[in-house]
């Protein structure tokens, strides 16, 4: 990589994380326009320096997205859409249903989709423009036709099962870990914290385990490198967008628990990619695939 590469890279990235400045801009324009009253924040939290961390850390956010958009197949706007899908329901979405069972203090949920909604679809949609995809020449279509074609539907229909509800064990499992360092803060309420009954707890993991299928399947279906790139990519954009930025931005918070709970988020997003990729991934590795024309064996090769 050249010293003028780096450079180009670098505004590249500058941009897209002005995109989504400019985006929360929008949002928040938005909210006020709709009349959406902003929720109730903890005492200790301090809005205008939230804002400001979530702002300068934005190039965390495009970096997750610049490594998933690589290797996938399509054009800009499937690209953009695949990046803006993934984003909007880990990093938007996930967020406002945590903080309405997590929390004692978010009471208007609508108010942080709407504010939230126009920076990630702007920002994914700058990204996969100012980055383009190794693959340019691979179809969507075709990759999302041949991906399926590789095992038999009864094969399909477990491993879609499995990887749908994958993520509740695995978020449970690693929660029950930081429980003895973390756990006194939710039961006292402490910051604003709150600890939803067992029975709403699965409820919830369930639904979010959905949730992140959804957002998770383009990706794999459409990714044309290897499944150790792909794991590597979708185990730090899941890290990056469930709770690195938000735990960086989180100054109410006590250092100690800022830290375990990345510790968490960072454990169990790397485990989460790595079942969604074993149970979705394609059966081959992308060289030994048929190639259908000429430009699409090139771009594989790349990959």
């Amino acid at each position: 990589m050249t010293p003028q590469s780096v450079f180009i890279f670098l505004g590249q990235l500058i941009l897209s994380a002005l995109a989504f400045v400019v985006g929360m801009m929008f949002g928040g324009m938005f909210a006020s326009v709709m009349g959406m009253p902003a929720p109730i924040l903890p005492p200790a939290m301090d809005a205008n320096t939230t804002m400001q961390i979530m702002f300068a850390s934005s190039p965390l956010l495009v970096l997750a997205l610049y490594f998933v958009g690589r290797e996938l197949a399509g054009g800009w706007l499937v690209r953009a859409g695949v990046l803006a899908m993934l984003a909007w329901i880990a990093y938007t979405l996930n967020t406002v249903i945590e903080g309405i069972f997590f929390s004692s203090y978010v009471t208007e949920p609508w108010f942080n989709l709407v504010s939230f909604t126009p920076p990630v679809l702007l920002c994914a949609g700058v990204t996969a423009w100012l980055f383009p995809s190794h693959n340019r020449a691979a179809s969507f279509l075709h990759a999302w036709r041949t991906h399926f074609q590789q095992r038999p539907a009864s094969a399909w229909a477990w491993r879609l099962l499995v990887a749908a509800v994958s993520f509740m064990p695995i978020y449970y499992f690693f929660g029950t870990l930081v429980v003895p360092f973390v756990g006194d803060y939710y039961q006292q309420g402490a910051f604003g914290l709150a600890v939803p009954p067992l029975a709403t707890l699965l409820t919830v993991l369930m639904v979010r385990s959905v949730l992140f299928f959804v957002a998770c399947l383009p990706v794999v279906v459409a990714w044309q490198g290897t499944k150790w790139n792909l794991w590597l990519s979708l185990g730090f954009a899941l890290f990056v967008l469930v709770g690195l930025i938000y735990m960086l931005a989180g100054t109410w918070l006590p250092p100690s628990m800022r830290v375990i709970h990345a510790l968490e988020i960072l454990a169990d997003s790397f485990v989460h990619a790595a079942a969604l990729v074993w149970l979705l991934g394609k059966a081959a590795m992308p060289q030994a695939r048929a190639t259908t024309t000429d430009s699409f064996g090139s771009a594989v090769g790349r990959a």
